[in-house]
């Protein structure tokens, strides 16, 4: 029996879990299970829910599976799982596998977050071309929330050059383009999450879906992009700061929290996964980005440095003195 679980985590942004929701239930195939991790949001999203599917199910109740609704003409159950702490998106993913695998006995995976949601047809184009050529990791491609001509972020053509036009990716690459960019709406097969495991959730944010995509690299899958399979993303939102006087750009954001997650993550992808040349380029960029544009930013400096070194001994606790 097929058994597909879809993996929403949500954090705060109960209008846009809504929005992605009445997406998931509206698929031309549906899911079987539909697992809702909430990861201790703060702005009453279990309240939301009870009112969407009109529930007297005590939905505030913590670390434990919650049935919000079932729907007998589609055959699917919607499930919340309300975390004591808020655990980041890699804790969230994480969670909703190990209870999809568990308590749910799930053979497929299909996993997003909150703010974006996929096309009508995304499930079962991700699933026929997973049966269809074999692959264990198949994904959909990202289109911009607000142009659906545009791709989310710019994505590699057979030449090496990028283009945001989702046109010209698949004048490009045809259906299929044989890599991808992780990890909204993303088709896991059972056998690859029982080899590989789930997303290492020390992680907390970012890096997290790029760390589980060379896992599944190095064990032997290749991961796969279906360019008829849509999900709907907003664009790239991080942004990039311009050094060496506008020849290059580095992404930086004015919270210790994403930084110390950016750089203590990133450094540890870089170090496990053939790509250690990285690590003194980034470093020679951030120190030119604090000391140089950001004219003598000393205490972001060592915060960057001490994180980059926890990312070279794998230590991942450093981002948690600083959750509210």
């Amino acid at each position: 029996m097929m058994i597909i679980s879809t993996i929403i985590v949500t954090y705060n942004r109960k209008n846009l879990l809504l929005r992605c929701l009445d997406a998931v239930l509206s698929q031309s195939i549906s899911s079987r299970y539909v697992l809702i991790i909430n990861n201790a949001s703060t702005d009453n999203t279990e309240e939301s829910l009870a009112k969407k599917f009109n529930t007297d199910t005590d939905v505030c109740v913590k670390e434990k599976l919650v049935k919000l609704a079932s729907f007998e003409n589609i055959n699917t159950d919607v499930f919340l799982f309300n975390k004591a702490n808020n655990t980041g998106g890699a804790g969230g993913f994480a969670c909703g596998m190990e209870l999809a695998e568990k308590e749910l006995q799930s053979n497929y995976y299909w996993m997003m977050d909150d703010d974006g949601y996929p096309s009508e047809s995304c499930l079962e184009q991700l699933l026929k071309t997973s049966q269809k050529l074999n692959v264990d990791y198949v994904m959909p491609v990202s289109l911009d929330i607000d142009n659906h001509k545009q791709l989310s972020w710019a994505v590699r053509k057979r030449n090496g050059r990028k283009t945001t036009s989702y046109d010209e990716l698949r004048k490009s690459w045809g259906s299929i383009l044989d890599y991808v960019t992780p990890f909204n709406g993303i088709l896991l097969t059972k056998d690859c999450v029982a080899r590989v495991g789930y997303i290492n959730k020390d992680f907390f944010i970012w890096g997290d879906e790029y760390d589980h995509y060379w896992r599944c690299r190095k064990a032997g899958y290749n991961p796969v992009t279906d360019l008829n399979a849509i999900f709907f993303h907003p664009s790239a939102k991080l942004p990039f700061v311009p050094i060496f006087g506008g020849l290059l750009n580095v992404p930086y954001v004015d919270s210790k929290l994403r930084m110390i997650c950016l750089a203590r993550n990133y450094t540890y992808i870089y170090r496990h996964y053939n790509q250690k040349y990285k690590i003194p380029i980034k470093w020679i960029m951030y120190g030119w980005l604090f000391i140089i544009t950001r004219h003598g930013d000393f205490e972001g400096w060592k915060l960057y440095k001490e994180s980059v070194k926890d990312g070279l001994k794998g230590d991942f606790t450093r981002h948690l003195k600083y959750l509210s």
